[in-house]
């Protein structure tokens, strides 16, 4: 492993302007350097490194040594490209084993008239992520058939407060009679989570966020129409194939599916004889348009049986997140699997309103670079769907310092610091 220079940016002011953005995926390793100008950034350096067929499984790390050298790899080339090392990063999650979803809780109070204290709201906050963490463990235990997984709150964000179903962004000093508070939280696998802090620590980074990605991709893109009529968005990777809700104003829950790039790949492999390296090869130039007619027809007979598979998979995964509620109608697709026609093709030719409660076909768009708010590339390197996700993190890299300054921020860190989750 090379020995990387970690001193230039620990004793300079620059320190709290550069972000590494780490995104560690099946098929490839991802880094981005990240300075922010104001309230946007700017991406002035990038590297991908692909992985082997065994360094991941089902989107987790399967060979941490491996891992850590295709990581410092990248982000060498990364830094290498703008002569800069910053001192902070951000990590994405993913994996099937991953789960966010959101929680309300309701508090009635007996003195309407009294005003609201941040000590009423930690109280609050305590009892959500109680309930949280509860209902993590009984998920995760059920889907592997175990009595009890050892399950770490990976990120926890409050998205909405309403009082007497007013919402305010910050409900110190006002009455009424009932608080609604909603947090998103994203847990994980102690084993998934204590993986990451290992390539973390090899690589000497001060990781000051882990984020699931479908989250950071969801909030990345999320316009104000989307704000207002809501989204699902598909990140369709090497090894897993992530799903975001974003309903009534916010994110509501996101999941993931073991099914992503690579079983397309070993599908054009077995029906056209040819080995892994080819196939991919062969499936990389039918996404990017670049196969004669003759080819183009025979990868699309291969993946559309995998690609309607696919479509499948999130026709499960919502009718299990819609809770018998109204379903958006735009899917927004991220993802190198993104780039394969056949997956929005297959999206767009279900039957949503036979099984999901969907008012009609919903409409499906191929995500680029450009869709994700605030974050502007510099190095020409981040042109496709597969460059969304990593620069969704480096918008959610961006967005810390406003947190920080948000005053009910400040209040969940010191809940949970309390708590230990």
């Amino acid at each position: 492993m090379s020995k990387r220079k970690f001193s230039l940016l620990r004793r300079r002011a620059e320190f709290n302007t550069h972000y590494t953005v780490l995104d560690i995926g099946t098929e490839f390793v991802k880094a981005l350097v990240i300075k922010r100008e104001d309230d946007k950034g700017i991406v002035i350096g990038a590297s991908r490194i692909r992985q082997r067929l065994t360094d991941m499984q089902g989107g987790a790390v399967a060979d941490i040594q491996s891992v850590i050298d295709n990581c410092d790899r990248a982000l060498t080339e990364a830094e290498d490209m703008c002569e800069v090392v910053p001192g902070q990063a951000v990590m994405g999650i993913a994996g099937e084993q991953v789960r966010g979803f959101s929680t309300t809780m309701t508090m009635p109070r007996p003195q309407p008239q009294a005003r609201i204290t941040q000590a009423d709201l930690a109280a609050a906050l305590q009892a959500v992520q109680r309930r949280a963490l509860k209902e993590a463990v009984r998920q995760m235990s059920h889907e592997l058939g175990v009595a009890e997984v050892n399950v770490k709150l990976v990120h926890s964000t409050i998205t909405s407060v309403r009082i007497d179903g007013y919402a305010v962004s910050n409900p110190v000093d006002f009455q009424g009679n009932v608080v609604d508070i909603t947090v998103f939280n994203t847990f994980a696998p102690l084993h998934h989570i204590g993986a990451l802090q290992t390539i973390a620590q090899e690589l000497d980074l001060e990781v000051v966020a882990t984020v699931a990605e479908p989250y950071a991709l969801a909030r990345g893109c999320n316009t104000e129409d989307i704000e207002a009529r809501g989204a699902i968005f598909i990140d369709v990777g090497g090894g897993t194939t992530d799903v975001a809700l974003v309903r009534n104003g916010g994110i509501e829950a996101t999941r993931m599916f073991a099914l992503g790039g690579r079983s397309f790949t070993k599908r054009l492999a077995g029906e056209l004889q040819i080995s892994m390296g080819e196939a991919e090869r062969y499936k990389l130039s039918h996404g990017e348009g670049r196969l004669a007619p003759e080819q183009r027809a025979l990868a699309r007979q291969a993946l559309t049986p995998t690609a309607e598979v696919l479509a499948q998979g999130v026709a499960l995964t919502l009718e299990e997140l819609a809770g018998g509620e109204s379903l958006p109608t735009t899917i927004c697709l991220a993802g190198g699997g993104a780039s394969l026609p056949e997956v929005a093709e297959q999206l767009g030719q279900m039957d949503w309103a036979e099984s999901l409660p969907m008012p009609h076909a919903p409409s499906v768009r191929v995500l680029s670079p450009d869709d994700v708010l605030r974050v502007f590339d510099s190095t020409g390197l981040l042109v496709g769907s597969q460059d969304v996700t990593p620069m969704g993190l480096a918008h959610h890299a961006i967005s810390l310092e406003d947190e920080a300054d948000q005053p009910l921020g400040g209040l969940m860190r010191r809940v949970l610091k309390t708590m230990k989750v």
